[in-house]
């Protein structure tokens, strides 16, 4: 029976790895279409989101490589595309010593236009029941969380990776994980993919 049993579990996991490999393989193609609409590659397109809504911290070569798990002459070549193309511009911090990556407003307007590359998995999403998309959220990042511990993901700051989150603290099915920063049980419909106030946890 034990055989039987982990072999079972073996199954399914494989199964699992290969139903996320497909859906990696679909959002791929949904970006490579919206890039392309746009005369964009994927990476460029990337970039051009992040700079719609990264805080200024992180709007730099060397930090977006970071995001995207690139080289940073991969990324210094994409950004170098997106000048070319007027969509970004290169301006000194305050501090005078980083170049920081600034969307010009040719390119505020395609990051609006693509704003809307993943619709069909949101609309997918949409007919889920909230409860399922919940759990789905707290199951992938803590995958995403162990892969991220293992080196694989290399930057995550969402709440499993984060040194405030105690999991399965609370009886609640809800909301059983609890923020240590906010003293506050963690529904899990509300659990964070990128928290500003992220910290990272120790080995």
């Amino acid at each position: 029976m034990t055989g039987e049993t982990t072999g079972g579990a073996a199954d399914l996991d494989r199964r699992l790895a290969d139903a996320v490999e497909r859906l990696g393989h679909g959002l791929r193609s949904l970006a490579q279409r919206s890039a392309r609409a746009q005369g964009l590659s994927p990476l460029q397109q990337q970039v051009v989101l992040a700079l719609a809504g990264q805080p200024a911290a992180r709007r730099e070569v060397n930090a977006l490589a970071a995001e995207f798990d690139v080289t940073t002459p991969t990324m210094s070549d994409a950004v170098g595309a997106l000048e070319r193309k007027l969509l970004l511009a290169r301006s000194p911090s305050s501090d005078g010593r980083r170049r920081l990556l600034t969307l010009t407003a040719q390119g505020e307007v395609v990051a609006r236009e693509l704003a809307t590359w993943d619709e069909p998995l949101l609309t997918a999403l949409a007919k889920l029941p909230v409860e399922d998309r919940a759990t789905t959220l707290d199951t992938l990042l803590h995958l995403i969380g162990d892969l991220h511990r293992r080196g694989v993901v290399s930057v995550a700051r969402m709440c499993t990776t984060c040194r405030f989150f105690s999991p399965d603290v609370h009886p609640d099915p809800a909301a059983p994980h609890h923020c240590n920063l906010l003293r506050t049980p963690l529904p899990l419909a509300e659990l964070r993919t990128d928290c500003p106030e992220h910290e990272p946890a120790t080995a």
